[in-house]
């Protein structure tokens, strides 16, 4: 798995000022459509449906971005985002509960309009923090034999019996604790160097 880096970056936002800034919009892209993507499908959107969104949020973004300004609580651009993304997927649930061949549609804007702003703004946290563990995880794993990545990834992500894991993999359950230990640090340090944000990480659904 490839993913960009999910750092919020006050210098990132200063240029996206600037529409004709290019390379920081195509930036701005790579790093936070997929967590966009994320955040839509889990409100039920379709694949296509997401994408249509998405990019009335990117849009939307372009517009506005000029008059963001941060509130001193960590993640406050990403919330900003969650944000938008969640009136749109309202307006995208709107349109398409009004068309007679919605389906489910009117269900969908049920949802939507149940979930309170601070109960949303958690799942988005949550969304995110799985993103950032995702790209860390992808850029730590080739430094790691194979043996010593299962060993945590099978007991850290998939919760399974550090004993089990042990048997199958052939190692001591000592081996697999410092397994776990050093690619945690080691991910802590690879999240560490591009978020201005500071936390856990969110490990296998888990806050670690």
């Amino acid at each position: 798995m490839s993913m960009a880096s999910p750092e919020t970056r006050w210098s990132l936002v200063v240029r996206l000022q600037d529409e004709r800034d290019e390379a920081a919009w195509q930036e701005f892209i790579a790093e936070y459509e997929p967590f966009l993507l994320t955040y839509l499908h889990r409100r039920g959107l379709q694949e296509a449906d997401a994408r249509d969104v998405a990019q009335q949020v990117m849009t939307s973004i372009c517009q506005s971005v000029a008059n963001w300004k941060p509130d001193g609580k960590p993640g406050a651009f990403r919330r900003w985002i969650a944000t938008i993304a969640r009136h749109a997927a309202i307006k995208f649930l709107q349109r398409k509960a009004r068309q007679p061949d919605s389906g489910g549609g009117t269900a969908f804007l049920a949802r939507m309009n149940e979930v309170a702003d601070g109960e949303d703004d958690t799942a988005a946290q949550q969304e995110y923090q799985q993103a950032v563990f995702a790209w860390a995880a992808s850029q730590v794993k080739d430094e790691f034999r194979e043996t010593t990545w299962k060993a945590f990834w099978e007991t850290l992500v998939m919760h399974r019996p550090i004993d089990v894991v042990a048997k199958e993999l052939g190692l001591s359950t000592g081996a697999v604790y410092m397994a776990r230990s050093r690619i945690m640090a080691r991910l802590r340090i690879q999240v560490a160097k591009v978020l201005d944000e500071r936390g856990p990480l969110l490990v296998g659904g888990e806050q670690t």
